[in-house]
């Protein structure tokens, strides 16, 4: 429990909290991460009954908000039903308990991988329905799972698909590209992998990412860039990936965007990355400019999507994300953090 709300906190705090809110709206955000501090203590005392009547103290001051308020400030709910089910969890009120996570389930809780691993959910366990309510939350978040059982990557092309063409590194604008920002001296000497890697850290650092800003109307990565110094702002995943790839082009190394889409054709999230052929490695391989990162097995081999996809169905042990992947130079990311990301934040920050 004490992993999970202090993550939410953390989160909370960084996707939540707006300097136009109204100040009712900001105290009752600032009580309720205050009363996440207090139920973390209480915890740590096993003090199981003073964390009750925090949350259910709580609880009724959320209750007596405005429908507008309660709209806003709802997901605090996710971790206070979660905190309150530990709680019954701890003192064997198990039926109570069940009915506190499901009511967590129902608000958006969605971390499969901490609640399993999670000892004030032990009590619980041995119960048919909270068996059955994990089961399904297993089935809809995690992703290993969903993998396992989603069969053998298809990699068949069909007979409707158009040939792929792409830009000479000749054509007049990417020549201007290349010559504006010195992409020859950004790229270096070394080898085309080596290349491909210095690339995709200039992009990753010429621009930041932000995943709520509109598109601009001239999407190409001069403009873009341009924009982005004018303006002072950031661009989201697909824009990111849009400069990658014209970057990657102007080096003469043909290049898609790819938009990942989740396997819920109801579940509106996507992120969008390029990928590179290699003609050393005679294949396309994984590069992402919004975390400035790319990934290899354990010997360092760069790998594509199919590749990536077959080593997270057999566990992820011979799957590296290299040490550099980063968010805007600010948030290390990990293989752990993108799953508690997916897992706990997906549903909070659509990109």
């Amino acid at each position: 429990m004490k992993k999970l709300i202090i993550v939410l906190y953390l989160c909370f705090t960084a996707f939540f909290v707006h300097a136009q809110e109204d100040k009712a709206t900001a105290d009752f955000r600032r009580y309720s991460q205050k009363t996440t501090d207090n139920i973390v203590a209480s915890f740590d005392k096993k003090d199981y009954k003073g964390a009750g009547d925090t949350i259910n103290t709580w609880f009724n001051r959320y209750n007596k908000l405005s429908n507008d308020m309660r709209k806003k400030l709802e997901v605090f709910t996710i971790s206070m039903n979660y905190n309150m089910a530990c709680v019954c969890s701890r003192v064997n009120k198990i039926d109570e308990g069940v009915d506190w996570f499901e009511r967590s389930l129902a608000a958006g809780f969605a971390d499969y991988s901490n609640l399993k691993s999670d000892p004030d959910m032990e009590n619980l366990r041995s119960n048919k329905r909270f068996q059955q309510d994990v089961q399904k939350l297993r089935e809809a978040h995690d992703f290993g799972y969903i993998l396992q059982h989603s069969g053998p990557y298809n990699n068949a092309h069909g007979s409707n698909m158009p040939a792929f063409t792409y830009q000479s590194a000749s054509a007049p604008e990417l020549v201007a590209l290349k010559s504006k920002f010195n992409l020859d001296s950004v790229a270096g000497n070394g080898d085309e992998i080596s290349r491909m890697k210095k690339l995709l850290y200039w992009v990753h650092n010429e621009v930041r990412h932000d995943g709520n800003s509109n598109n601009p109307s001239l999407k190409n990565a001069v403009d873009l860039i341009a924009v982005c110094q004018k303006e002072k702002r950031g661009v989201n995943c697909r824009m990111m990936s849009t400069i990658l790839r014209d970057v990657y082009q102007s080096e003469g190394i043909p290049t898609r965007m790819i938009t990942c889409l989740p396997k819920d054709s109801t579940d509106s999230d996507c992120h969008v990355i390029t990928v590179a052929w290699s003609k050393m490695l005679n294949k396309w391989v994984w590069m992402d400019p919004t975390f400035n990162a790319y990934v290899t097995d354990a010997k360092g081999n760069l790998l594509n999507i199919e590749e990536v996809r077959q080593r997270l169905v057999n566990g992820g042990d011979d799957l590296v994300l290299n040490n550099d992947a980063n968010w805007n130079n600010k948030a290390k990311e990990t293989k752990e953090y993108r799953q508690k990301v997916n897992g706990i934040l997906k549903h909070i920050n659509p990109t």
